[in-house]
């Protein structure tokens, strides 16, 4: 009888265990949206940076030779400026007002990736880099459709007639450049501005280390001068060979790299 009363009682534990509810299983999505949002480890993401340099390289030396403004060198457009004041340089009307936007563009480009892509996951690198390269992509397109018209010169080399729409590709390449400088600094990378050598060169040579064997931000500041230097070579050398549109899909290719790049990086690890 004991038997028998305990196996139904066996049988109705059971009977309401399996009435349960099974606990919900989890989407194969959250698998994926965990990985994006992983943040990615800093080990050599200075290479990404370095890249960036030659892409600077690349459009601030195609940029200023077909419309004389910078797109990341914001300190030569504020030089450009302030000689606008005194209608300098002769022969380029306007050239100013293509610095001051394209300083104005820069620095809303600065605000706008430091508040929406502020986050070292693979998701937000990924979008930024991807952003960026659509700015410059964007730019090759309207120049090679001629859109955006090449500038022409008299025999003197004076700036024959004044073109606004240079100002919608000026702007797209300032507003991605700022993308690259905040990520630098979002990886602490201060060494690699990306954008500019004028301090690279004072650390670099004050570094009282910089005969050392062994110089990590050593490397990395003179990694973004030569980088930069070859970009500047290769985006004259292009523009004059092949088209200044090459040398924004060239550009663009290479943020486009990145992105994809970015969603495969090695994730941040903690130190046990």
């Amino acid at each position: 009888m004991d038997s028998s009363a305990e196996n139904s009682k066996d049988t109705s534990k059971r009977a309401s265990l399996s009435s349960l509810p099974l606990p919900a299983s989890q989407p194969k999505s959250s698998g994926y949206a965990e990985y994006i949002t992983t943040m990615v480890s800093k080990d050599h993401s200075d290479i990404p940076m370095i890249l960036c340099c030659l892409v600077s390289g690349l459009c601030d030396s195609s940029s200023y030779n077909a419309w004389s403004c910078f797109v990341s060198m914001q300190t030569g457009n504020t030089i450009f400026l302030a000689l606008g004041a005194a209608n300098l340089p002769v022969g380029h009307p306007y050239g100013w007002a293509k610095s001051l936007i394209s300083i104005v563009a820069f620095n809303l480009g600065c605000k706008f990736f430091a508040t929406v892509f502020k986050k070292l996951d693979r998701l937000h690198l990924s979008l930024s880099f991807a952003f960026q390269a659509t700015c410059i992509l964007i730019a090759a397109i309207l120049v090679q459709t001629n859109v955006v018209p090449p500038a022409h010169t008299d025999s003197a080399g004076h700036i024959a007639n004044v073109n606004f729409l240079e100002l919608i590709p000026l702007i797209l390449l300032a507003f991605q450049s700022g993308g690259q400088i905040v990520t630098s600094r979002l990886l602490g990378l201060n060494e690699i501005p990306t954008t500019v050598l004028t301090s690279v060169y004072c650390d670099l040579f004050s570094d009282p280390n910089i005969l050392k064997k062994s110089n990590v931000k050593r490397d990395r500041r003179a990694g973004s001068v030569v980088f930069l230097l070859v970009g500047g070579l290769a985006g004259g050398w292009i523009s004059r060979t092949a088209g200044l549109s090459v040398v924004f899909w060239i550009a663009g290719g290479i943020k486009a790299l990145l992105s994809i790049a970015w969603m495969f990086w090695k994730e941040d690890r903690p130190l046990l």
